[in-house]
Order: C-alpha cells, then structure tokens, then sequence
C-alpha cells in the first residue's frame, strides 16, 4: 500500500505537499498502518477484509455533510471518533475535526484500493495466515486436479506428486515425462523456465506488497 500510494503522488503532480486534503506523509502512513490492520484483524473472512479496507478510505472522504463512516469499526473502543461518538450516545453534538481528502486525490486513490482489496490477494493473505502445511499442500493438489471436475484415481496420484515437486519449479514436470517416455524440445524447456521466473517474480512483488 505505501508504494503504491507514493507512486501515485509522484505519478499525479500536485496531489501530495502542503494544503488541505492533500496526500501528505503523514496520510500515506495511516493509510498503510490501517491497510495492515485490516488484514491482520480478519484472517479469517475476506469481505472482512474488505470492508476494513475501504473503511479508511471512506474515512477519509467523510465531511458533516457527507458521513462516510459505514465501515468504521462500531463501539467506544473504534479508531473512528463518529463511531465512539456514536456509542457515547453524543453523535448529533459531533464535528469533523479534520478535512477530508480532496476529490482529486479520492479519484487517484480508488483504483489502488480496488486493485488491493481484490479476492485474489485477499485470498492469499487468508492462506498465509490460516493455513497449515497439510491444507497448503491439498489446496496444490486440488489446483493441479479441479475438485469440480470428476478425476480418477490416476489423476489425483499424478496431481499429488506435482503438488510434492511443486516448490522445485515445472523442470521436475519435465523429467516426469522424459522418465515416462515422452520426449521434451527446446520449446518445452523454454516454456518451463519462463513459467519459473513469472512464479518467482509474482511471488516477490507479492511479498513486497504485504510488507509495505
């Protein structure tokens, strides 16, 4: 979140700086502290996730005219103010401290939201999280072998051992068929290695990501 948000304001001249409702440090900072926290709230469900996700950036977008704070975390122990207004019972008495982002920079920021709240990535911070090896290891072997498409027991045995070389790259996928008397040609071979640094460079950026 914090590289994307400072690309984003490096990118759109204008956006970051001094004035009011600009994407200043400080905001990039509880941006990206929010973003964690969501997460890491709610291992177990991604529209939890989600919806803890966009709380912030609804936050920040919300004026006395326009309350955006639906996500908010309800209850006198909320980050939120409203929403421990709210449970003090003194809502109607409450103000807006601090101005909201500007129109501009909310425009500049959805697309970073939607992009890091998609259920792809979201799905995989709930396997990081909650997952063991035993369930790690059957969610490859199901990738390799759709429990929505009928296999017999061939299939699932050839599935498993793909999903125990998994880790080694698809070089292994190529022995398995040279053992098994099929023949692998400079193509073959080409398509295993770009398939490998794909993997490795998706699983990087990934990490990246999840430790901004």
């Amino acid at each position: 979140m914090g590289t994307r948000l400072r690309n984003a304001r490096k990118t759109n001249k204008g956006i970051g700086g001094k004035g009011t409702g600009k994407l200043t440090e400080k905001v990039i900072a509880e941006l990206t502290k929010y973003y964690g926290l969501a997460i890491r709230r709610n291992p177990n469900s991604v529209e939890e996730m989600r919806k803890g996700i966009w709380a912030t950036y609804f936050h920040k977008s919300s004026t006395n005219e326009r309350r955006q704070r639906q996500n908010c975390p309800p209850g006198k122990d909320s980050w939120c103010k409203w929403r421990q207004a709210e449970a003090a019972g003194t809502v109607e008495n409450y103000t807006h401290e601090k101005p909201p982002l500007n129109d501009k920079v909310l425009e500049i920021l959805k697309p970073i939201y939607e992009d890091l709240s998609s259920d792809q990535l979201l799905e995989r911070c709930i396997r990081a999280e909650t997952q063991n090896n035993s369930e790690s290891l059957n969610a490859i072997i199901w990738t390799f072998a759709p429990k929505d498409i009928h296999s017999g027991a061939k299939i699932v045995e050839i599935a498993t051992f793909l999903a125990i070389i998994f880790n080694e790259g698809f070089l292994p996928i190529l022995k398995v068929m040279s053992v098994r008397g099929a023949t692998a040609g400079q193509q073959a071979e080409a398509y295993v290695n770009s398939r490998n640094e794909v993997r490795i460079t998706c699983s990087e950026r990934r990490s990246s990501e999840f430790s901004k």
